[in-house]
C-alpha cells in the first residue's frame, strides 16, 4: 500500500503485511502466556500504556487507553501511570512489573538495569519476568511501526456516559465466540464472530427487543471492536450492524479489511 498524497509515510504494516501478521501472532502468544501465569489483561495493558508513553506513540496510547479501561484499569491508575513511583495506586508486585517494563523500553545504564532487575526478581517468577519483558518488547515494536508509519489519531468528541452505558457491561465469551452485552445483569444481546488467522470476522449481531431503545447495540459494537483491536487482530465486518457502525467511526479504519487493511 502506497501512502496517499495526504499521507507522506509508508505504512510499513501494510507494505509488509506478512511481517505485521507475525508480530500480531507474537503479541497473541505473549498475552496467552501472561494469562496462564496469572498476569491478567489489566497488567498487560498497563505495560502497553507505559511503553507507549515512554516512546510517545499517540496511536498506541489511544488504542490501549481504551483497552486498559475495558480490562478493568481505573481512570486514576491510568492518570498517574507516568508517576507510578510516587503513587500508592499500585501494589509492590505491579511496581516491580512497571520497573521491569521501563528498563526493557529504555535500556538504561548497567547499574540502573541491575537494580531494577533485582527488584523484579523479588516479586516475579522467572516465567512472569520473561513474559513482562516480551510484552514490553512487543508493544515497543508496535510503537515503532505506528510512529514511523504516522498512523493517524483523529479527534473524537467524547460523549458523557449515558445511563444505559453505565448500567451495561460487555464481555467476550470465547466458548461461544461472541461478545455479550448485559443490562442490569441480564443478557441483552450479542455479536457473534469467527477467528480466522489474524482476522476476527463479525457475522451476526442481535439485541433482545426487550432492551431496544437503550443504545446497547452501539455499546456492544464499540467494546467488541476495541477489544478486537487491543488483541492485535484485524476486523472483517460481514455483519450489517457492525459494518454500519464502522462506516460511522473512521478512527478504526486502520484495523478494518477493505479500509486501512487491503487484502
Amino acid at each position: 500500500m502506497k501512502p496517499s498524497a495526504a499521507h507522506d509515510r509508508v505504512w510499513i504494516d501494510k507494505q509488509t503485511p506478512t511481517a505485521f501478521r507475525a508480530l500480531n501472532s507474537v503479541a497473541s502468544e505473549v498475552r496467552a502466556a501472561a494469562a496462564a501465569l496469572g498476569l491478567d489483561r489489566r497488567i498487560i495493558e498497563l505495560i502497553n500504556l507505559r511503553v507507549s508513553q515512554i516512546n510517545g506513540c499517540a496511536y498506541c496510547l489511544d488504542v490501549h487507553y481504551r483497552a486498559a479501561l475495558a480490562a478493568g484499569a481505573t481512570e486514576q491508575e491510568i492518570a498517574v501511570l507516568p508517576g507510578w513511583r510516587r503513587s500508592e495506586a499500585y501494589t509492590p508486585f505491579e511496581q516491580a512489573v512497571l520497573a521491569l517494563t521501563e528498563i526493557t523500553a529504555t535500556l538504561p545504564d548497567e547499574n540502573t538495569l541491575e537494580r531494577e532487575y533485582a527488584r523484579a526478581r523479588n516479586h516475579l517468577t522467572d516465567d512472569q519476568l520473561a513474559v513482562v519483558v516480551w510484552a514490553a518488547t512487543t508493544i515497543g515494536a508496535f510503537n515503532r511501526v505506528s510512529i514511523l508509519s504516522k498512523h493517524p489519531v483523529r479527534a473524537r468528541k467524547e460523549k458523557a456516559m449515558t445511563e444505559s452505558a453505565q448500567a451495561s457491561t460487555v464481555v467476550r465469551n470465547e466458548d461461544k465466540q461472541r461478545y455479550e452485552v448485559s443490562y442490569d445483569g441480564n443478557l441483552a444481546g450479542f455479536a457473534e464472530y469467527e477467528e480466522r488467522d489474524d482476522e476476527t470476522v463479525f457475522i451476526h449481531t442481535e439485541i433482545d427487543g426487550a432492551f431496544s431503545g437503550k443504545g446497547l447495540g452501539s455499546v456492544l459494537a464499540k467494546n467488541a471492536i476495541e477489544d478486537t483491536i487491543a488483541r492485535g487482530r484485524v476486523i472483517r465486518a460481514l455483519c450489517p450492524f457492525i459494518k454500519a457502525y464502522l462506516e460511522k467511526h473512521h478512527d478504526y479504519d486502520a484495523h478494518v479489511i477493505g479500509k486501512g487493511v487491503i487484502r
